[in-house]
């Protein structure tokens, strides 16, 4: 080899080690990111090759208390995941399973802290993830609710009570291995101005934690107290967490960056008193307007006629409903709501609602153990009728029973079969649309001596239309 020759090979050397250094560069800072602001929330073509993603589960929990996160797969091949435990000090060791096609498997997830948090990833395939919580240690009720898709920078929270036979917790948690630093700030409906106390100021949040902030010392008396979470470092995931003192919890996950310009808020089976929450933490009123789809179609919400949020405020209005139904609410721009249902014995469930209906769900139970009285409610707020199929995804061995298929009419909402529910009450159910679109929800009761003690409201997971089975 002459000394052109050799020159040549060194620099064809050279630019192959260039080539290299580059790509891994570039590799190591698409981790770097992706651990920062977590999985997309979108599925392109690289995931459909290689899915994978995460569920972020801000539970809570307390002395006593027992959670199960629920995982369900509806599609047509093995799904793997790996679940974390995260509290106020180390992770627990991360615990990996296979979750079976058309499956559900349950997964205990620790719950001691008021700031208990799990994390949920997935990998070759999509599954739906909630939680299950019952409460221990002298205090009672079930709470149920999905996880998180994605963490953000910013949330709204808006059921949160600091009266005084109310004990509510905000909970914070980091998923990634970067810290976050985010300021929390109370809107009520008595104070004038926003409440931000210095020690919830900047914040740091320390990789792969949860914190959890108690409302009542703050704001005590106020009979609504909504939360604001702005992250300047960072992304987090956050809920609200409520405990009353008669008997009774209840959890709400927060509305990530803007709120949807319309919520629809499904609720079943309680004693018909309900509570619509408004926070409105803009700088400006904002007018009002909401619709109850029951049964017998639209109605619209009388106290709300002619009412206007005031500036950055929390305002909480009853309402009252009968059987199956959902409050529709168009909700100004910044403003985002929330629904409150009380069951027949003391406990209460909650929810943050829909923005948009979707073709298909995983519906997650709400029953935390027998006996039992499993509800789900679907809500159809088109003008057209919609033909929904129920399937289950059964947790457990044993006969699984014939799909069934009901008509939901126009701008209306209807429960689902008894018989059907009955059948395996602690399944996760797959809900799909043969023509339009619809919002779910498992409304149930379980636990105590008749089956009351613990009532649970909890949003169904919509399917990514990928992943919707064919």
């Amino acid at each position: 080899m002459d000394h052109a020759e050799a020159r040549d090979a060194m620099r064809a050397r050279g630019q192959f080690l260039s080539a290299v250094l580059l790509v891994a560069l570039v590799t190591m800072g698409a981790v770097y990111l992706q651990d920062m602001v977590g999985p997309r929330s979108e599925v392109t073509a690289a995931t459909v090759l290689a899915p994978s993603g995460a569920w972020f589960c801000p539970h809570g929990g307390g002395e006593g208390w027992t959670t199960s996160l629920q995982v369900a797969n509806p599609g047509t091949a093995p799904v793997q995941i790996r679940v974390t435990g995260i509290g106020t000090g180390k992770p627990s060791p991360p615990e990996e399973l296979t979750v079976a096609p058309g499956t559900e498997v349950r997964v205990p997830a620790p719950a001691g802290q008021r700031a208990s948090s799990t994390t949920v990833e997935y990998f070759g395939g999509w599954v739906a993830a909630g939680w299950l919580t019952h409460a221990g240690g002298g205090q009672s009720g079930v709470a149920a609710e999905p996880c998180l898709p994605h963490a953000s920078g910013r949330w709204l929270l808006p059921d949160g009570s600091a009266e005084r036979n109310q004990d509510d917790y905000l909970v914070v948690m980091n998923p990634f291995s970067a810290e976050a630093v985010f300021t929390v700030t109370l809107f009520t409906a008595k104070r004038p101005a926003p409440i931000t106390p210095s020690e919830w100021t900047n914040v740091v949040l320390k990789p792969h934690r949860s914190q959890a902030f108690r409302l009542n010392p703050v704001a005590l008396g106020e009979a609504t107290v909504s939360a604001l979470v702005q992250a300047k470092v960072g992304r987090v995931a956050a809920s609200t967490l409520g405990l009353s003192d008669p008997g009774g919890v209840r959890s709400s996950v927060g509305v990530p960056g803007t709120p949807p310009t319309s919520s629809i808020l499904p609720g079943a089976f309680d004693q018909g008193a309900t509570d619509l929450v408004v926070m409105d933490p803009t700088e400006r009123p904002a007018a009002l307007q909401a619709t109850v789809l029951g049964r017998e179609g639209p109605q619209a919400i009388a106290n709300l006629e002619d009412s206007s949020t005031n500036a950055s405020s929390a305002v909480t209005y009853p309402v009252t409903t009968e059987g199956p139904s959902a409050l529709v609410v168009p909700s100004p721009p910044g403003v985002a709501v929330a629904r409150r249902t009380s069951g027949v014995a003391s406990d209460q469930g909650s929810t943050t609602g829909a923005g948009t209906p979707a073709a298909a769900w995983v519906v997650l139970p709400a029953v935390a153990g027998s006996p039992s009285h499993p509800g789900m409610v679907l809500v159809n707020p088109a003008d057209a009728p919609v033909h929904v199929t129920l399937s289950y995804l059964p947790a457990d061995e044993g006969t699984v029973p014939a799909p069934v298929t009901l008509q939901v009419p126009p701008r209306s909402s209807v429960a689902a079969p008894k018989h059907f529910l009955e059948a395996k009450p602690m399944s996760a159910v797959l809900a799909a649309a043969s023509d339009g679109t619809f919002v779910p929800a498992a409304a149930s009761y379980s636990l105590g001596i008749r089956g009351v003690a613990g009532y649970a409201v909890s949003l169904g997971v919509a399917i990514p239309p990928a992943w919707v089975p064919r």
